[in-house]
Protein backbone atom coordinates (compact mmCIF):
# COMPACT_ATOMS: atom_id res chain seq x y z
CA UNK A 1 0.00 0.00 0.00
CA UNK A 2 1.74 3.19 -0.84
CA UNK A 3 1.53 5.79 2.45
CA UNK A 4 1.74 9.01 0.77
CA UNK A 5 -1.61 8.52 -1.65
CA UNK A 6 -3.67 8.45 2.61
CA UNK A 7 -2.35 11.81 3.52
CA UNK A 8 -1.87 11.98 7.53
CA UNK A 9 -0.41 8.60 7.33
CA UNK A 10 2.46 9.71 4.92
CA UNK A 11 3.51 11.92 7.41
CA UNK A 12 4.21 9.49 9.99
CA UNK A 13 7.76 8.70 10.61
CA UNK A 14 8.77 5.51 8.80
CA UNK A 15 10.96 2.57 10.79
CA UNK A 16 13.59 -0.11 9.29
CA UNK A 17 12.23 -3.27 11.28
CA UNK A 18 14.85 -6.05 10.19
CA UNK A 19 16.19 -5.36 6.89
CA UNK A 20 18.21 -1.74 7.01
CA UNK A 21 18.10 -1.47 3.32
CA UNK A 22 15.99 1.88 1.95
CA UNK A 23 12.77 0.55 0.43
CA UNK A 24 12.88 3.15 -2.29
CA UNK A 25 15.96 2.76 -3.63
CA UNK A 26 17.57 -0.64 -2.22
CA UNK A 27 20.38 1.07 -0.54
CA UNK A 28 22.29 0.08 2.01
CA UNK A 29 23.96 2.80 2.78
CA UNK A 30 22.86 5.45 5.34
CA UNK A 31 24.05 8.64 7.24
CA UNK A 32 23.09 10.18 10.38
CA UNK A 33 20.01 12.45 9.85
CA UNK A 34 19.31 15.87 11.15
CA UNK A 35 17.37 16.31 14.46
CA UNK A 36 13.58 16.99 14.19
CA UNK A 37 10.86 17.65 16.76
CA UNK A 38 10.14 13.78 17.45
CA UNK A 39 13.21 12.49 17.24
CA UNK A 40 13.64 13.39 21.71
CA UNK A 41 10.35 11.53 21.77
CA UNK A 42 10.98 8.58 19.43
CA UNK A 43 14.77 8.56 20.77
CA UNK A 44 12.95 7.16 24.19
CA UNK A 45 12.29 4.08 22.54
CA UNK A 46 15.97 3.67 21.19
CA UNK A 47 14.69 4.81 17.40
CA UNK A 48 17.62 6.72 15.86
CA UNK A 49 16.98 9.14 12.62
CA UNK A 50 18.91 8.40 9.41
CA UNK A 51 18.93 9.28 5.91
CA UNK A 52 19.80 7.13 2.81
CA UNK A 53 22.63 8.37 0.86
CA UNK A 54 21.32 7.66 -2.36
CA UNK A 55 17.49 8.69 -2.06
CA UNK A 56 18.03 11.53 0.97
CA UNK A 57 14.70 9.73 2.30
CA UNK A 58 14.83 9.87 6.30
CA UNK A 59 13.94 7.12 8.59
CA UNK A 60 14.06 5.62 11.61
CA UNK A 61 15.47 1.82 13.13
CA UNK A 62 16.26 0.85 16.47
CA UNK A 63 19.90 1.52 18.25
CA UNK A 64 21.74 1.34 21.14
CA UNK A 65 24.06 4.42 20.58
CA UNK A 66 22.99 7.53 18.13
CA UNK A 67 25.96 6.56 15.89
CA UNK A 68 25.49 5.15 12.63
CA UNK A 69 27.44 1.53 12.13
CA UNK A 70 29.89 1.90 8.85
Amino acid sequence: MYFAALGWLGRLPRVLWTRRQCPLCSSIRFEEAELGSLDGALGLFMLRPIRCVNCWRRYYWFAKTSTVAR
